[in-house]
């Protein structure tokens, strides 16, 4: 349940205007960063220790921390929404710019302490956990004034965020300021991004459990199939935005001019090739077959465990792009991630999915790491790939089966 304070006229579009304004800015910072960071702190691993392995689980329990991080603040946070969303909203945002601050700060030439990279990556794990947490979007502000607003710039933005990987991955590669550049220049965005934010009108909600109310909900019975599906989606999208990235550099020889031109390939394409999908399947008339949607969620996945080549990597991430909803990672994961249950006022359900969503994320993550440090590195990948494509498959028919349940 939502309560907003009254708007002046006109201040429905305008807000929904600012607030489409700070998504967007936001978005293409994060395209440019979010990625490369963590392969940055990957590369500070291996440059550190020359272990694989090691370096490949350090990256791995960091990202699950920071979503353990996530996961202890969201109930907190949630509760917060009743002193204004808007509030939560500049919080979460900063904590991304300072996040980026400090990946900025590992290149500083001026370090005098070996340790301190270690203390820095932190800083930038704890503030991204607080990031997820804190950043709650009222979409409901602007839910009449959304179709207006994006449809004119729809392909236009698309295509400056899917550039925006290439772009990182030229300005990583020029020299040493390089990548202290990039991640300055992300952290400044960021910031720039909360300004449209003031124009905002501010949002209040009724978040109505206390912080054990909250995970007692999560455990309960009635809610078994709504975890169980962000589960299978936190899963998935751990392994989108780390752990096949993460493949993909090592299969490139470490090379971040890769990665981003691959990642901006694969965007740009997929925007074209995920309408030509869609005409396919509705002309064989099977675009709301359940078994047919579910084999190409897995399939997607399962081609990555052939892909060697940069070709094939596009190839397979393409088809996986094409394939999957626009409602669940799509080409900007976080954002469709982060919609309040597509749209609606942000609820105690809403807290739910994000608790759901993040400890998919650490199962993923810890997988991985046990993986890596037991087998070798190809074996960890594609065990974590075809879990992956397990929860696709099953995300689809447990979607499916809870519609069904509801409606």
């Amino acid at each position: 349940m939502a309560i907003q304070v009254p708007a002046r006229a006109g201040g429905l579009a305008e807000g929904a205007r600012a607030l489409h304004i700070h998504r967007f800015l936001l978005r293409l910072a994060l395209s440019a960063g979010n990625i490369f960071a963590w392969l940055i702190v990957f590369r500070a691993f291996f440059i550190t220790n020359g272990d694989l392995a090691l370096s490949v689980a350090g990256v791995a329990i960091l990202y699950a921390l920071s979503q353990a991080i996530a996961i202890l603040v969201t109930p907190l946070s949630g509760a917060a929404l009743r002193h204004g969303v808007r509030r939560a909203l500049a919080y979460g945002t900063l904590c991304a710019a300072f996040g980026f601050v400090g990946i900025t700060l590992l290149f500083a030439p001026a370090r005098s302490l070996e340790a301190s990279w270690f203390w820095l990556i932190g800083n930038f794990v704890v503030l991204m956990g607080l990031h997820r947490a804190l950043y709650w979007v009222p979409y409901a502000a602007s839910a009449a004034d959304e179709g207006a607003l994006r449809k004119p710039f729809a392909v236009g933005r698309e295509v400056a965020i899917a550039l925006m990987p290439l772009l990182a991955g030229l300005v990583i590669t020029t020299g040493w300021l390089g990548a202290p550049l990039l991640f300055a220049g992300i952290a400044l965005l960021i910031l720039v991004s909360m300004l449209p934010v003031a124009a905002h009108d501010e949002l209040f909600e009724r978040f109505e459990w206390g912080y054990g109310e909250t995970f007692r909900a999560l455990v309960s019975w009635e809610n078994r199939g709504a975890l169980l599906l962000s589960i299978f989606d936190g899963v998935q999208g751990a392994t989108l935005l780390l752990i096949w990235p993460l493949a993909v550099f090592l299969i490139l020889n470490q090379s971040f001019f890769a990665v981003g031109l691959i990642l901006s390939l694969t965007l740009l394409i997929t925007l074209l090739s995920r309408h030509a999908l869609g005409s396919i399947l509705r002309w064989l008339d099977v675009e709301r077959s359940t078994s047919v949607l579910a084999t190409i969620a897995f399939s997607s996945w399962m081609f990555r465990l052939a892909a060697g080549t940069p070709i094939q990597i596009i190839v397979a991430d393409v088809y996986y792009h094409s394939g999957v909803s626009p409602k669940r990672h799509s080409i900007d994961a976080p954002a469709g991630e982060q919609a309040a249950d597509g749209g609606h006022f942000v609820d105690e359900y809403t807290a739910l999915k994000e608790i759901g969503l993040a400890l998919g994320r650490i199962i993923a993550c810890v997988l991985l790491a046990k993986l890596v440090l037991f087998f070798q590195p190809p074996l960890a990948f594609a065990v974590s790939i075809l879990l992956a494509a397990v929860c696709a498959a099953g995300a689809v028919i447990l979607s499916r089966r809870l519609s069904k349940v509801i409606y």
